[in-house]
């Protein structure tokens, strides 16, 4: 089975997906207006190799005269420049020992190469397995444009994934955006709801959602609120118990997992502030308004601590609308994740002295 638990820059492509080590058999849709079960399971070709070729390539013949555009000599290179060393070494060494085989497949196959069977001028016919072939944690295996397998110490998977990428697409206004900033006076995460979507479709900033919905309920409280007789004093100073911080941050505190090898690993879990109002001895929880939030709103719900950093992380979901190469329209509702502005403060704080009012 493929999985993508995430995919970087707004791309879905090949190098997206892993194979799951659990599941083998992978449903096949129809391709083309085929079921899956008239297309063919195994295809064989016969062609002869084309060498590659590329601009400034080293000529084959030992005495003819090469491009000067291309010196791959002059090429500045440090011990750690990888990329650098093994483009000069592929272009000096084994660029002739390169061809390309042409072998179309349709779009949302996965296909593997199960070798070539090679007949030289002798009339001999000779079997090479796919490059890539033994265990994964052979040190002389090699391997390119392949999968990776979840778990460790699993056969090598040779599958070619062709996805039904795209190019270009279409975005929406973001329907919820969550800030999830570090706030070290509190020594918590919060998850700022920038962006919350209404019952009506529409969207509306989160602090303005917020505090509509508090006034709200304050329109059913008595104006004066409760009679409490004030006990007469001199103090100059009041003490303040906790300060409230706006109902559209919903925080994440530190706890330390049950499977945790050390005391140092920690994780962040979503908690719930109190609402409380003026005339009112209720308390409830604070429930936060993004389906990005919500996740699994009855139970626990945890979040990596290295996913937020010191400049924060943005998360977006906004509507997606591509059109295929067959005409049809396609949309989804796809999550995006960037990177924050920094840390912030809430104001939180807890037994606070303060002038008397």
């Amino acid at each position: 089975m493929l999985t993508a638990d995430e995919y970087h820059h707004g791309h879905l492509d090949w190098y997206a997906f892993d194979m799951h080590p659990d599941i083998d058999e992978i449903a096949q849709p129809a391709v083309d207006g085929a079921p899956a079960s008239d297309l063919p399971k195994a295809r064989t070709c016969d062609f002869i190799p084309t060498i590659i070729e590329f601009e400034g390539m080293p000529k084959l013949r030992w005495w003819e005269f090469e491009d000067r555009k291309t010196h791959f000599g002059a090429i500045t290179v440090h011990t750690t420049d990888v990329a650098k060393l093994l483009l000069i070494e592929f272009g000096l060494l084994y660029a002739n020992d390169w061809f390309v085989v042409p072998f179309e497949i349709p779009v949302g196959s996965l296909a593997q190469v199960e070798g070539l069977a090679v007949t030289n001028v002798f009339g001999e016919r000779i079997w090479i397995e796919a490059a890539g072939s033994g265990q994964q944690d052979d040190w002389q295996q090699w391997a390119m444009y392949n999968l990776s397998v979840r778990g460790t110490k699993r056969p090598v998977d040779r599958s070619i994934f062709v996805p039904p990428a795209i190019d270009r697409l279409q975005e929406s206004q973001p329907r919820e955006q969550v800030h999830l900033i570090r706030d070290e006076m509190a020594n918590m995460v919060w998850g700022i709801e920038a962006r919350v979507p209404l019952l009506s479709g529409d969207v509306k900033d989160g602090y303005e959602t917020a505090t509509a919905f508090v006034n709200y309920l304050l329109s059913f409280l008595p104006p004066s609120g409760p009679d409490t007789p004030e006990v007469p004093n001199d103090a100059q100073i009041r003490y303040v118990l906790m300060t409230t911080v706006p109902e559209n941050w919903i925080p994440f505190i530190p706890v330390r997992m049950p499977e945790a090898v050390t005391n140092r690993e920690i994780q962040l879990q979503r908690a719930a502030m109190l609402r409380s109002l003026p005339g009112s001895t209720e308390r409830h929880k604070i429930r936060p308004r993004t389906a990005i939030l919500r996740h699994n709103i009855d139970g626990p719900y945890f979040i990596h601590e290295e996913e937020i950093s010191r400049s924060g992380a943005h998360v977006m979901q906004t509507f997606q609308r591509v059109r295929w190469h067959d005409g049809k329209v396609y949309v989804w509702l796809g999550r995006r994740k960037r990177t924050g502005r920094g840390e912030g403060s809430s104001g939180l704080a807890f037994d606070q002295i303060k002038p008397k009012s």
